[in-house]
């Protein structure tokens, strides 16, 4: 039996979803919505699927078992909240959102009606970051360095921090989720953004072209992220792990290197992590276990919560706690 699924929005993201989904064998793309009908058409066409009127129309539970969420962080509206009410799982693709409160209002809604639900962090399921995850168990870090730097989205509504909320709440929100998957509980930051180059070159935006985050982890450790989404000449990722008797490399989210006093070994994935993140979630959805997915749409808010709170960091340029309990479902 194939879980039928339906797919809101069809961009890039969403497109990426269609594909990865069509080498799943218990997966069937059946339905796709976007705003943008001649978008739709084509994603739909891709996939072997209908065009759906509206979001209404294509969260049926009598048509899907699941749905995946694709559409702008400013454009969520209640989708999350009527599926849910449908009894449709759900795969939400990150940032989940630009208001904190309404996104953990979402996620004690999930939680609640036991639904099979994801958040699309696929960096989490590389083997190599598996790997890397197993080997910190019992390991202390004590300082952690990371970088992403790269181009910005096509999107006219990206360049607005209102409707994006900025390349770290976007994209380098894959950096901190992975710095939370392996390092564990980010505890407070302190951000600074500028936008010495988009003051310049795009005036009528209002996201920041570079940023320096520092923060602090429960366990104690410490660490920054810089980041910049105007760097044509220079782009990749970086995830440095230092411990008092080890180091840990992250290159470009998949290459890893690991040494210590017996071990000097660099691991590159094969894998596609979008395709095994989708498996993970159809086979959850199949097979009725949560504790297949490695990113619940709860553990999603976790990193958001940080995002947002280093934007509000760098308004009133002041330190942002980070209490457990703001952040409970």
């Amino acid at each position: 039996m194939s879980i039928k699924i339906g797919i809101l929005g069809a961009g890039s993201i969403a497109r990426s979803h269609i594909r990865a989904l069509s080498k799943i064998e218990e997966a069937e793309v059946v339905s796709v919505y976007d705003i943008n009908g001649e978008a739709a058409a084509l994603a739909a066409a891709e996939a072997g699927a209908t065009v759906a009127e509206s979001p209404n129309q294509l969260l049926n539970n009598q048509q899907i078992d699941a749905v995946f969420i694709c559409v702008p962080q400013f454009a969520r509206g209640d989708l999350e909240e009527m599926a849910v009410q449908r009894g449709i799982h759900l795969f939400v693709e990150k940032p989940l959102g630009l208001d904190l409160d309404i996104a953990l209002g979402k996620a004690r809604l999930i939680e609640q009606s036991g639904l099979i639900n994801a958040a699309g962090y696929c960096l989490r399921y590389y083997d190599t970051v598996q790997e890397t995850r197993r080997y910190l168990q019992g390991r202390r870090i004590h300082l952690i360095q990371a970088h992403r730097f790269g181009t910005s989205h096509p999107g006219k509504w990206w360049w607005q921090l209102k409707q994006s909320g900025g390349h770290l709440v976007d994209a380098v929100t894959h950096q901190v989720d992975m710095i939370r998957f392996l390092a564990g509980e980010l505890a407070e930051v302190h951000a600074h953004f500028g936008r010495a180059s988009l003051t310049e070159t795009a005036p009528e935006s209002t996201i920041y072209d570079a940023g320096a985050i520092s923060f602090a982890t429960a366990s104690g450790a410490v660490g920054s992220v810089t980041e910049s989404c105007v760097s044509p000449y220079h782009r990749g990722s970086e995830i440095k792990l230092f411990g008092a008797d080890f180091f840990v490399h992250i290159v470009n989210n998949k290459t890893i290197t690991i040494i210590d006093a017996e071990r000097n070994e660099t691991l590159t994935s094969d894998q596609n992590a979008m395709y095994m993140q989708d498996l993970a979630f159809v086979q959850a959805v199949k097979n009725g276990r949560q504790e297949l997915v490695c990113s619940s749409y709860a553990d999603g808010v976790r990193t958001l919560a940080f995002t947002l709170a280093a934007n509000q960091s760098a308004v009133e340029k002041r330190t942002i706690s980070l209490q457990a309990g703001e952040v409970q479902m």
